[in-house]
Order: structure tokens, then C-alpha cells, then sequence
């Protein structure tokens, strides 16, 4: 077997997820809306998943809810994680090396992970292997053309300076791939979908210091590139102020979240239809 070619820094992850406590105007409010989303996906399944695993720190919210009707609930980080709920259990792992028996989970949910993830089949197979049969993966994941803002603006301005573009975000996952992903690692039934989200930031600063912290500024392994200098972000702070302003006062910036869910193949579960084997055409319904 071919080993995994290392794109990502893990360790410098590693040190930045430590200091995802610091304060924030808007990734808290970020962390609400995809956790949200999440359990409304996860509501239209009508059953309860006993033993769940997050991966990924939202603050708590998904655990507030999948606590009062899982009986064990664990949350990993592969920062430092704090939790004052005596439901949740908190460890630090590494998700590329997923520290669960097979067939041992009814519930794991990737939350905003993904993206920083070495070999994503690998881990997407232990997940799968993790899971008890008829056990749920969701993931959540910023992709599509999130940040499209912020590449526009620090491209303009290091073609203008340094006639050309530096590596200095992560490389995000098509919606389109999303699919292909979980059918290869052994999914069922996969699904994936994607939602849009502005948000409004006070200034580049502290969009760039949330980004840093939670993995999705460059963390790649060669990483070399001109640094961000006072004179870069403030010719960056003006043009981000003129191409894309918030109504509200600041910037806007754009997450295209990205949602998938597959189930661990078992007996009797619920497959698709065969193509071509619709019993009432479209037509007679619209």
C-alpha cells in the first residue's frame, strides 16, 4: 500500500485548536447555525442513537441536545477540550487515527473537520467500521466557495505586490465530492446537500485570527509564502471595505457549509429505488 502523502501540518493544527477558546464576534454564532442545522437533519430520522461521538468542538450545543436522549455521549477535539455537563464525556483525539472499537458507535458527527483531514477515505472507513450496522455518519464542513471574499481581495493585492499568488488557505471539499467520498469508503444511502451563510465580521483581523485558529488559514506542509505584513492587511482592510461590505457595519463573509450523512450497510435496511422503476411519471403530479 501506497503511503498517505502528509498535505496538512497536524501538529501546527494541533497547537492552534488550543486556543480555540478565545473570543470571537462571529465563529460562536457560525458553530449555532451548523450545529443547528445538524439536528435538524438529524431529527427527520425519528430514532435515538444511544451511543453518540462528536468530533469537533461546537461550544456544546450538539451535546445540550443529544445528551437528554443518547445514554453515553462523547465529545474529541484534537485541542483542549472543557465541558461542565457530568453527560458528556471529553477526550483529545486525532481523527485521522479514530481511538474507537469497530462496530462500537449507533451515532458519530464530523463537525467542521474534515477539510483538515490527511487521507479522508482512510478516515472515513474507520468511521464506517466504528459504527454499529444501521449506524449514522453526518459530517459538516466548510467548502464550496466559502471565503470567496477574502481569496478575491489578498489575490488582487499579491498579484499588485509580488506578481503572483501564495498558497495561504486551506483547499476546500466540493459538494459534488462530498457523495463520492462515503460511497467509497462503504457508505449506504449517502446523501449530501449544502447551505450558504453571510456573516458579519468587524474587520479582516478578526476574521483571520478565527480562520487561524480553527484550521483554515494554511496549514499546509510547505507553506512558504510572503508574510502578512501591517502595510498587506491594511491595503486588504480597505479594498474588503469597498468590493464587499456588510449592510450592518464591517465585511460579509461567506461559508458554503457542506453536509453529508451516510448509514453502516445492514440487513433489511432501506436501499434507493432501481432506476427507471417509478410507478407515476412527474408529469402527472406537477
Amino acid at each position: 500500500m501506497q503511503p498517505i502523502l502528509a498535505l496538512f501540518d497536524r501538529s501546527l493544527l494541533r497547537k492552534r485548536r488550543r486556543k480555540l477558546d478565545v473570543d470571537s464576534e462571529a465563529f460562536p454564532f457560525l458553530c449555532k447555525e451548523v450545529s443547528e442545522r445538524l439536528l435538524d437533519r438529524l431529527n427527520t430520522f425519528k430514532r435515538d442513537f444511544d451511543i453518540c461521538f462528536q468530533i469537533g468542538n461546537d461550544g456544546g450545543h450538539l451535546a445540550r441536545d443529544l445528551v437528554k436522549t443518547s445514554k453515553f455521549f462523547i465529545l474529541s477535539d484534537l485541542g483542549c477540550l472543557l465541558s461542565q455537563n457530568k453527560s458528556i464525556s471529553c477526550v483529545i483525539a486525532d481523527e485521522e487515527f479514530f481511538p474507537v472499537s469497530k462496530n462500537s458507535l449507533d451515532l458519530i458527527i464530523s463537525f467542521l473537520s474534515l477539510n483538515s483531514v490527511n487521507d479522508i477515505p482512510g478516515a472515513l472507513t474507520q468511521y464506517l467500521n466504528s459504527l454499529k450496522p444501521d449506524g449514522l455518519f453526518m459530517a459538516a464542513f466548510i467548502g464550496g466557495d466559502s471565503l470567496y471574499e477574502l481569496r478575491s481581495v489578498f489575490q488582487q493585492i499579491e498579484i499588485e505586490r509580488y506578481k503572483g499568488i501564495s498558497n495561504r488557505f486551506m483547499p476546500l471539499i466540493a459538494t459534488k465530492d462530498a457523495g463520492y467520498l462515503l460511497g467509497r469508503a462503504g457508505f449506504a444511502l449517502p446523501v449530501t446537500d449544502m447551505d450558504r451563510v453571510v456573516v458579519r465580521y468587524p474587520s479582516i483581523t478578526k476574521l483571520l485570527q478565527d480562520l487561524k485558529i480553527t484550521g483554515n488559514t494554511s496549514i499546509l506542509m510547505n507553506r512558504s509564502h510572503p508574510p502578512l505584513s501591517k502595510g498587506f492587511l491594511k491595503d486588504a482592510e480597505t479594498l474588503y471595505q469597498q468590493k464587499f461590505p456588510h449592510p450592518e457595519g464591517g465585511i460579509q463573509v461567506t461559508f458554503d457549509l457542506v453536509y453529508m450523512t451516510g448509514w453502516r450497510p445492514a440487513p433489511n435496511q432501506q436501499q434507493p429505488l432501481k432506476r427507471g422503476s417509478a410507478q407515476q411519471s412527474l408529469r402527472d403530479v406537477l
